[in-house]
């Protein structure tokens, strides 16, 4: 009777909890939508050559969505053999989660002792070879058919995008007149990016990353302005940022020092895109990894610039010596104007953004 007399009230409450419960709406929680990883330059040298498997592999333990190198998978000072440039195949290839690998220049336009296109011919053989990014598992994606080394991928809010942007003036040419290849390879690379500008916004993604190789020199108003290799590209992503309802990423390498910030200024008024986020990856001298987060902000309502936003952690690793590197192959003085590679190349089939 006892107990009886004690549990029938209790019910009773639980029951108007219950009803209470489910009139009030429930309270927002912070969502994380998406988590990935980038890295890039890690050599595979006999010192270091545990570096790039151990890395995908922390990735893979930490639950990271994908990967994405950001090319360098040699030095400038190591050659351009296929035994050099295809080493790190494997590791990709088997990585624990999706990987995509976008070429450095080390990878293909510094080879001096080699045609350059012929260089990069052999690594669309080889690294963009399917319709799949590499790692076990992979993901789909879509590829540019002359340049398969431009992917297109959809994960989570976001809409990933590739282009073949090198430093160095983006192999421009000092002469008046575009050097061929960069005149070929700079349209193919705009008319990609304004298409994934165009399917982020018909298919209402929140998110564009953007990953490429070589830093594109952002302007500082009254310091510094771009080399003419990269006007046209900077010129297009002040276009294309100044109306997308959502968050822009820039992922680049090539310049040595891990970096997170603003550098897109708008001309209007000299003050930086606040929907524009630049994260340069670790060099080759510094080693890490730098994980993107894209969390929903509760806090911006359907605010369609601030609704989500990055987050970014960064994962050093023991720098990386170059004391033992083998002597540099000579520069080329100039950019070599080569024939396009044939058709049979191509493959067949924690800082917080937006605030």
């Amino acid at each position: 009777m006892t107990h009886a007399a004690h549990t029938r009230p209790t019910h009773r409450l639980a029951g108007w909890l219950a009803g209470l419960c489910l009139a009030l709406p429930a309270a927002p929680a912070l969502a994380e939508l998406l988590s990935f990883g980038l890295l890039g330059d890690v050599y595979m040298t006999r010192e270091h050559e545990g570096y790039l498997k151990g890395m995908l592999d922390d990735m893979a333990d930490k639950n990271e969505s994908l990967a994405i190198f950001t090319g360098g998978i040699k030095s400038a000072e190591q050659g351009c053999q296929d035994s050099t440039l295809l080493a790190a195949y494997p590791v990709f290839a088997k990585a624990p989660l999706p990987t995509f690998y976008v070429p450095g220049d080390a990878d293909w336009l510094l080879c001096a002792k080699f045609a350059p296109e012929e260089r990069l011919n052999l690594l669309r053989k080889t690294y963009y070879q399917s319709d799949r990014s590499l790692g076990d598992p992979s993901l789909p994606l879509s590829r540019q058919a002359a340049h398969p080394e431009l992917m297109r991928w959809e994960s989570g809010p976001a809409l990933f995008v590739t282009l073949s942007v090198t430093g160095s003036n983006n192999h421009r040419g000092d002469n008046e007149d575009a050097s061929s290849e960069f005149t070929e390879r700079s349209t193919a690379n705009l008319a990609w990016l304004s298409a994934a500008f165009a399917k982020a916004v018909e298919s209402q993604m929140s998110m564009l990353v953007i990953v490429m190789y070589g830093d594109p020199e952002f302007a500082q108003p009254g310091v510094s302005e771009p080399s003419r290799g990269y006007v046209s590209l900077l010129d297009l992503l002040k276009t294309e940022t100044a109306t997308f309802p959502g968050q822009v990423l820039l992922v680049h390498g090539g310049g040595g020092v891990h970096r997170i910030d603003h550098p897109l200024i708008n001309p209007a008024n000299n003050l930086p895109y606040q929907n524009f986020t630049r994260v340069e990856t670790y060099g080759a001298l510094q080693q890490g990894w730098v994980e993107v987060r894209i969390e929903r902000n509760d806090k911006a309502g359907n605010d369609p610039v601030r609704r989500t936003e990055f987050k970014f952690e960064s994962f050093p690793w023991p720098p990386l010596s170059l004391d033992n590197m083998p002597p540099a192959e000579p520069a080329p003085k100039e950019p070599t104007t080569l024939p396009l590679p044939p058709e049979s190349g191509t493959p067949t089939a924690a800082a917080a953004a937006g605030k």
